[in-house]
């Protein structure tokens, strides 16, 4: 039996940071894809570094030392991305 996968769907903020923090930097793209990949097949893989934000319902996936991106959980099957770019950007939230 194959494990399902799990579905991303992508908030208007999302899209607009993704756009800037990914302008022209193929490592930074690379990596990220690499992250969204590993969610997808397996959200609970130990280098994404899952993590639940204090205090409300929002997680964050590792893409690399300093940069994240931000989500929660709209069913146990799918995931909504709120945002994308440094990890201080968790105190927005």
């Amino acid at each position: 039996m194959l494990n399902a996968c799990i579905k991303i769907t992508y908030s208007s903020r999302y899209l607009t940071s993704r756009k800037k923090f990914l302008n022209n930097n193929f490592e930074l793209f690379t990596k990220t894809v690499k992250a969204i990949t590993l969610f997808v097949k397996n959200p609970n893989h130990p280098s994404l570094n899952l993590e639940k934000l204090k205090g409300n319902s929002i997680w964050t996936i590792r893409i690399n030392r300093g940069n994240r991106i931000f989500f929660s959980w709209i069913d146990k099957g799918t995931a909504l991305f709120l945002d994308i770019g440094k990890h201080d950007k968790y105190r927005r939230y």
